[in-house]
Order: C-alpha cells, then sequence, then structure tokens
C-alpha cells in the first residue's frame, strides 16, 4: 500500500484553477480506491478552495459534491493553519471542523511527510 499526499496550492483567480481543484479530488478517490492511503492538504491560495468546496453549496456546485463524495469515502483533507489564516478562511473552516497542519515554521511539514513514507504530489 502506497501512501500519497496532494498539496492543493492552486488559487482560486484562475479558470483553470477549477479543473485543478476537480482533478486533485479525483485522484484522491482514485488512489483511495485503488487500497492507497491519501491525504489532501490546502496550502497556501488553496485553503481558499476548501473553504468554497467544503460548504453545502457554491457557483461550484459540482466540486461540492466531489467534495462530500470523497469526505464519505474517507479521504483525509487537511489546511494550513498559518495560510489559512493568511487569507481569511480559517475562521470559516475551523466552524467545519477542518484539521490544520502548522507543524514546520506554522505550515504542513512535507519532510515529515516523506519521512513517514507518503509520495508528494503538488497541484
Amino acid at each position: 500500500m502506497a501512501k500519497v499526499a496532494i498539496i492543493v496550492l492552486e488559487g482560486t483567480e484562475l479558470k483553470e484553477s477549477v479543473a485543478k481543484i476537480r482533478h486533485a479530488m479525483i485522484y484522491s478517490k482514485e488512489i483511495k480506491a485503488s487500497g492507497n492511503e491519501i491525504m489532501l492538504i490546502f496550502d497556501g491560495n488553496g485553503t481558499k478552495w476548501l473553504d468554497i468546496i467544503s460548504n453545502e453549496t457554491s457557483e461550484y456546485d459540482f466540486l461540492n459534491k466531489l467534495f462530500k463524495e470523497i469526505t464519505e469515502m474517507g479521504i483525509i483533507h487537511k489546511a494550513c493553519g498559518f495560510c489559512s489564516a493568511r487569507k481569511g478562511v480559517k475562521e470559516s473552516l475551523q466552524k467545519k471542523n477542518i484539521l490544520f497542519l502548522s507543524e514546520y515554521d506554522e505550515h504542513p511539514d512535507v519532510g515529515k511527510l516523506i519521512n513517514e513514507g507518503y509520495q508528494i504530489i503538488v497541484i
């Protein structure tokens, strides 16, 4: 069994970002369905996407539904604590019970993930 962490850095500013967020979640489903461990980490501007897709509905309703699907599959998703605060979404994410990573200088510790056997994909 492989361990994979997908780090989503993509912001909400560009139309192309929608496809990247969608594919991050699709890849997560594929990895989980093939019996592997998967973690989605929303970092930098990606924390804004987590705030959008973790709502019941939004202008990106298909992403909200896909997020609900991956959550029901047990796919772990977390956010950078520092970046969530910097991007103004931390309070909203806290209300949604999103977990935060702040192990390395208030950011996710990628070195620790690698030491734990995770392969890293950055989108």
